[in-house]
């Protein structure tokens, strides 16, 4: 007992120790003739590849084409990426949170309190650190799972993991698939605001799931931006509860985009403190009961009145979602899709009185 574990059993035979010198000598022997043979085919290859023009960067693809996600501009191979929906919280004390700004499609709605919590949908790759990462909700469960994608979180509510079970979602839970999350240190955090993830690891993830890495889901309608010439000056405001959480944007007309505030500060992105900034975003009204005394069933499959907020100028709309697996619709008064602005947007999911939104 106390005796340290050992990574390497066949140090061991028959209870005995093998002897081991000649093993390593022999070995070291055999590395230096393989690393000689390989470096002179690394060469060689190297050399021909600078002949021929068969390198990497020489055979990259420079075609291009629009993001399924957000109809951004991409490289073919990078414009249907299998999406990941992740769970990210919003409590005071978290912000500024990481990877919003690298987000296709983020969705905001209150969770308990008066708190609201994002879920946020990636189809992208890069150095991307994304978090806080916190538990699912139903209604995120329902939104989620429109894109066919991994469901990332740290846990659920009981209604959310009856949902899970029920949607057939791929779910991606921290509590089951903990290598794939990473703990802050030394943030003078409580435990339960430390815990990130990021698209490396979420890559790993899926590779161990065996998924493609395709998306199979219906693409939003999107157009080149179309800025009016006389635009609506007049901040948008949610009041979801506290002042901590008053979301307010401002048209601003050198950029086509929408800046998101919140408590009265600017939202940013820890990552390079880059101000989160959609080209486009859509207030959807629905209503909501309570499971519990803390727990909301936030409707989002049905319909309901919208408005969409781009090129600075709002229009009224309806939209509809038939099942959880249903594509999340924005369509105009004559039951037309609405276009979104090339580029992120941000679906503000109110349950709350709309007396409340101001624009």
């Amino acid at each position: 007992m106390g005796e340290k574990l050992t990574d390497r059993p066949n140090d061991y035979t028959f209870g005995k120790r093998k002897l081991r010198w000649p093993w390593i000598v022999g070995g070291a022997a055999l590395a230096l003739v393989l690393i000689g043979a390989g470096s002179y085919f690394v060469f060689r290859g190297s050399s021909a590849g600078e002949q021929d023009g068969t390198n990497d960067n020489t055979n990259a693809s420079t075609e291009t084409t629009v993001r399924r996600l957000d109809g951004v501009t991409v490289p073919v191979e990078k414009a249907n990426l299998l999406p990941y929906a992740v769970v990210i919280e919003n409590h005071s004390s978290v912000r500024p949170q990481s990877g919003l700004s690298k987000a296709g499609v983020v969705y905001e709605a209150l969770a308990e309190g008066g708190i609201t919590r994002f879920l946020a949908v990636f189809a992208t790759t890069g150095e991307v650190q994304i978090g806080p990462v916190r538990s699912a909700r139903p209604y995120f469960v329902q939104l989620a799972r429109e894109y066919n994608g991994m469901f990332v979180h740290a846990g659920t509510s009981p209604q959310a993991k009856t949902e899970i079970t029920k949607s057939g979602i791929t779910d991606f839970d921290q509590f089951s698939k903990p290598y794939n999350f990473i703990r802050l240190k030394n943030t003078g955090r409580p435990l339960e605001h430390t815990l990130f993830t990021n698209l490396h690891l979420l890559e790993l993830g899926r590779n161990a799931l065996k998924l493609k890495n395709e998306g199979v889901y219906d693409a939003w309608t999107f157009k080149a931006d179309a800025p009016v010439a006389t635009p609506t000056t007049k901040p948008l405001t949610i009041d979801y509860s506290t002042p901590s959480y008053k979301v307010a944007y401002t048209y601003d007309v050198k950029t086509n985009a929408y800046l998101r505030s919140q408590a009265g500060v600017p939202a940013l992105d820890a990552l390079g403190n880059v101000r989160i900034a959609p080209k486009n975003v859509v207030v959807l009204f629905t209503t909501s009961t309570l499971f519990d005394t803390l727990r909301r069933n936030i409707k989002v499959i049905g319909d309901g009145k919208l408005v969409l907020f781009q090129d600075g100028q709002s229009v009224v709309g309806t939209w509809k979602k038939e099942g959880s697996a249903g594509r999340l619709q924005f369509v105009d008064s004559a039951g037309s899709a609405l276009q979104l602005n090339r580029g992120q947007t941000w679906v503000q999911v109110v349950d709350v009185p709309e007396k409340n939104v101001t624009y």
